[in-house]
């Protein structure tokens, strides 16, 4: 067996979701792949079920840690071991053992690589369900560097407006890139260091379709990792920012001095200011009309929010309605080439529908009161 792709599933203790996860991994359209499961020590039946399907299914191998080593080196090692079983294959995905994929998921990632040589990495738009499968109201990031050929800029790109990381990196990758990339390294947020990496090889393809159901995590990423990365002693540095972690390697790694710069103020800027500027844009009871007037005003304008700052919430999955809807309204107001047609891009991968007609009609400079009224969180809540 010669796939072209590998997927590489990680197991721990997810054995409710893993045959609902398996199933749709095995009915895919394009079924040129092999299935490596590693388990991660799990104590539940995760070993009875992924040994089931290997027994069923030539395509499914089965791996399994005595006992548990951390996320990492089970992420690592599960490359590893695609590497030295299928030597020949060109793609690569990470996929869970508890979330959901359209049959069309794979045939639709290894379409666009395949017309694409420039890209080094492509992902769907996903949609969040929680431990029931039922859609969470969160609307999928939008992100891709597609057509940008200068790698600095691409690194810009990423660094700046590069929002959504954890589900980029279950994207279908090549594999000679992910291995140039360091895989995955011993530090915290080690999904976004991959993917900034793999920025600046090549291209980072978005399909805007939702063809991913992926479950909502609980609690702070930062905490989960703390605990999730490694079962044993942590790397050195384990406890520095996860910026400063990065510009270690990345420094080591022959990254410049300005690349590295960039990031770690743009990773700065992403843990403080997104938040303050976030509220910034937020109506906060006020009417349209005296939102739109304080949001609008020239010394606003200029001493509050940059462009670049608003096109951030504008896609920002963190950022409430509200305050994606300030920040196009900003934008809108501005005279600057393609502002609309990016607020009509957003609206269009909105999965509430509230939020969707709200920027429509900022892009159509149609936004009314009741259209606003709609976001309000009260709102929201009830539905």
């Amino acid at each position: 067996m010669k796939p072209r792709v590998v997927l590489g599933m990680t197991l721990y203790n997810n054995a409710g979701h893993l045959r609902e996860a398996t199933e749709s991994l095995l009915a895919q359209a394009d079924g040129g792949f092999a299935l490596v499961m590693l388990d991660d020590g799990s104590s539940t039946d995760s070993e009875h079920i992924a040994r089931e399907y290997e027994a069923r299914d030539r395509r499914v191998r089965y791996w399994r840690h005595a006992e548990r080593r951390g996320m990492v080196p089970t992420w690592r090692e599960v490359v590893q071991i695609a590497r030295r079983e299928y030597p020949s294959a060109e793609y690569f995905a990470w996929v869970s053992d508890h979330d959901r994929w359209a049959p069309q998921w794979l045939a639709r990632m290894v379409a666009e690589l395949d017309a694409h040589p420039e890209a080094v990495l492509a992902y769907p738009q996903t949609l969040r369900v929680d431990d029931a499968g039922t859609l969470v109201d969160k609307d999928p990031r939008v992100f891709d560097t597609s057509g940008i050929g200068d790698p600095r800029d691409r690194w810009r790109h990423f660094c700046w407006s590069g929002f959504g990381s954890g589900d980029m990196v279950y994207g279908l990758m090549r594999v000679r890139a992910l291995e140039a990339a360091g895989i995955f390294r011993s530090v915290l947020n080690p999904d976004r260091l991959l993917v900034a990496e793999l920025s600046r090889q090549g291209e980072i393809r978005q399909v805007a379709e939702p063809l991913w159901w992926r479950r909502q995590s609980d609690g702070a990423s930062i905490d989960r990792e703390r605990v999730s990365l490694f079962a044993g002693s942590p790397p050195p540095r384990f406890n520095w920012p996860p910026s400063l972690q990065h510009a270690v390697l990345l420094r080591r790694e022959g990254y410049d001095v300005s690349m590295i710069a960039t990031y770690v103020i743009a990773s700065t800027w992403r843990a403080t200011r997104k938040t303050e500027t976030a509220k910034r844009v937020g109506r906060e009871g006020r009417s349209l009309e005296a939102w739109k007037r304080e949001l609008l005003a020239p010394d606003y304008r200029s001493s509050e929010i940059s462009s670049d700052d608003a096109k951030r919430i504008l896609h920002a999955g963190g950022a409430s309605p509200e305050e994606r809807v300030g920040a196009a309204l900003v934008l809108a107001s501005r005279a600057e080439d393609g502002e609309r047609e990016r607020i009509r891009i957003a609206a269009a991968a909105c999965v509430d529908p509230r939020l969707r007609v709200a920027l429509e009609r900022v892009a159509d400079d149609t936004i009314d009161d009741v259209t606003v009224g709609e976001l309000e969180p009260k709102r929201m809540s009830a539905r």
